[in-house]
């Protein structure tokens, strides 16, 4: 794949040396950016009661996450993008070169980096290269590359950065809407047994003004030589999205996936076969003075069992979805069966009141380990893999979370949002319950 790519930009070079010299003539600049302060406690997210030092079970920092976008626009439908970022806790003014780490430091990272041709080759084709967000649809399979943060010192979850290093090709005939895309996920070295790499397609069609139909095939390729093995892990996604609004203020969604390839990971499964469903719908109530907005949501995903021959296990992949806030912070994407319930109102102008409740089940029974995703742990380390098991129960827990947001201003807003997180009896023994509260504030510039 990395051949074709090569043979594809070396061509596109020779195209535009023979036709026309190339000068970055700028038409306009735009210059924005949003700084946000957080201020979070959270606690239990070990789901332990008591783990040596009890000071482990409550999280509590403030934090700052500052974004600098600038857009150039360019000759001949040519614009680059650039975003700086810098997240950290509050921690006073703490830089490298001062003595700290760099889980402290003012330093700047690179967030966004990529140059948008339109009209390449010909009126169609839109051409993105760089580091660049890339999300379709309700952002069950393809959103957020997993980036750590930028600072080691911000919870992963709570992280901006979403961005892939990637090539996007946008083919637009209208009604259709053509996405290939090839992304770079990780390159360790510059050998290419230390890489994971992502390929798809995305194709989108409106049927009306009120139906799009979209179809997609998503192909990671994991070389990475800590599998311990010679062959490359091929995972193969193959899915669909009906999303409509049938009657006025009605949204609606259908999407299923399924999973397929060769399986490297798991000793004895040597094939993947694992699939999800996700159903949503929204209505809001647009007449009524308060303006309210009722929702729910089924979500789920695939778990494999002792004995299976196969990797029966949902990929999580790159998903960007966080339909309660602690649950997808602390349980893996895989190996679930999830109802929702949401529900939001505006009592007030300028103020919005939302409540989200989730039921939460393992799709199936088992008594194996789980990876937590990573979050961190009071300022010295992040939960990892092996931390969570499985008890061969059905039942995950609940979670509810409320959130209360003031636009103080068009560019200015203050959160307040809380939650909790029941452990149900699919969990291990001895469980607590996780709580968390966050406040912000974000100015949009």
């Amino acid at each position: 794949m990395g051949k074709r790519l090569i043979a594809v930009l070396a061509l596109a070079l020779l195209v535009g040396l023979t036709f026309s010299a190339a000068y970055a003539e700028v038409q306009n600049v735009k210059v924005s950016g949003d700084i946000t302060v957080t201020g979070a406690a959270r606690s239990h997210f070990n789901l332990q009661k008591v783990i040596g030092d009890s000071s482990v079970l409550k999280q509590n920092f403030l934090m700052t996450q500052i974004r600098v976008r600038v857009d150039a626009d360019l000759t001949d439908n040519v614009m680059a993008t650039v975003r700086l970022i810098n997240e950290r806790i509050w921690n006073g003014q703490n830089d490298t070169e001062n003595g700290a780490t760099s889980s402290n430091s003012t330093n700047i990272d690179l967030d966004l980096a990529y140059v948008t041709l339109k009209e390449f080759l010909y009126s169609p084709l839109t051409l993105t290269v760089g580091r660049q967000e890339i999300k379709f649809g309700n952002g069950l399979i393809i959103g957020n590359a997993k980036v750590i943060g930028s600072s080691s010192s911000i919870p992963t979850d709570l992280t901006e950065r979403k961005a892939f290093d990637a090539i996007r090709a946008t083919l637009n005939y209208d009604p259709l809407v053509v996405d290939l895309v090839y992304a770079q996920v990780k390159q360790s070295a510059t050998t290419d047994r230390n890489t994971i790499s992502l390929t798809g397609v995305d194709a989108k069609y409106a049927l009306n003004k009120k139906t799009d139909v979209s179809a997609y095939y998503w192909l990671k390729r994991n070389n990475n030589n800590t599998i311990g093995t010679s062959r490359t892990d091929q995972l193969s996604t193959v899915g669909g999205l009906i999303s409509s609004t049938p009657i006025e203020n009605l949204t609606a969604s259908l999407e299923a996936a399924y999973q397929f390839g060769r399986n490297t990971e798991t000793t004895g499964q040597k094939k993947h076969d694992a699939w999800a469903l996700q159903a949503i719908t929204d209505y809001t109530f647009a007449k009524v003075k308060t303006a309210p907005k009722l929702g729910a949501s089924y979500t789920y995903l695939s778990g494999s069992s002792a004995g299976d021959t196969r990797n029966v296990g949902w990929d999580s992949l790159f998903y960007d979805q966080k339909l309660n806030n602690i649950v997808y912070t602390l349980l893996p994407f895989s190996n679930m069966s999830a109802f929702n319930l949401k529900g939001s109102c505006k009592p007030v102008d300028d103020v919005t009141v939302a409540l989200v409740y989730g039921y939460y089940d393992v799709a199936q029974k088992n008594s194996a380990n789980f990876t937590v995703p990573f979050t961190y742990d009071n300022g010295a380390t992040y939960y990892g893999a092996g931390t969570g098991t499985y008890t061969g129960k059905t039942h995950l827990g609940s979670a509810l979370d409320a959130t209360i947001t003031y636009d103080y201003t068009e560019d200015v807003q203050f959160g307040l949002t809380g939650g909790m997180f029941l452990p149900g009896n699919a969990l291990t023994s001895d469980t607590a319950n996780a709580s968390q509260l966050i406040g912000s504030m974000k100015v949009v510039f």
